[in-house]
């Protein structure tokens, strides 16, 4: 059964104009630990790279849809892909307790599943929850 279904678009330009105001300060309060690694290893299209990410990020928001303040923090919700480049998400502090209290109160296991893409200048992510039983 699904959970919840996001979705989002965003033009490149708007990470461009965002890096350009905050720099550091952007990337620090948005993106995770794991990200910023990768981040620092890349020479080029970083904005292309920021956008698909939080694209993502709003993606996962709107699927789960919490009430604000319930304990989504986006630099906890981290866009991290496998040996062969799928992209797969990984949660940590807060929000990782706020879905485990989830799965809690439905008695399901939630499933996440992401798709991005880009065909510049926009980035577009899709993220699917599903619910599974509790083993």
């Amino acid at each position: 059964m699904i959970f919840g279904i996001g979705t989002d678009i965003l033009e490149i330009s708007r990470i461009d104009k965002i890096l350009k105001k905050y720099n550091q300060t952007f990337v620090v309060r948005i993106f995770g630990t794991n990200e910023i690694k990768i981040i620092e290893n890349k020479s080029k299209n970083i904005s292309l790279f920021l956008g698909k990410r939080f694209a993502a990020k709003e993606a996962v928001w709107k699927a789960l849809s919490p009430k604000r303040g319930d304990g989504l923090v986006f630099k906890e919700i981290e866009i991290l892909n496998n040996l062969n480049g799928k992209p797969y998400l990984f949660f940590s502090g807060r929000t990782q307790k706020y879905i485990m209290n989830k799965e809690i109160e439905l008695n399901n296991k939630l499933i996440f599943d992401i798709s991005i893409s880009d065909e510049p200048p926009y980035v577009l992510a899709f993220v699917v929850i599903s619910l599974a039983p509790l083993v």
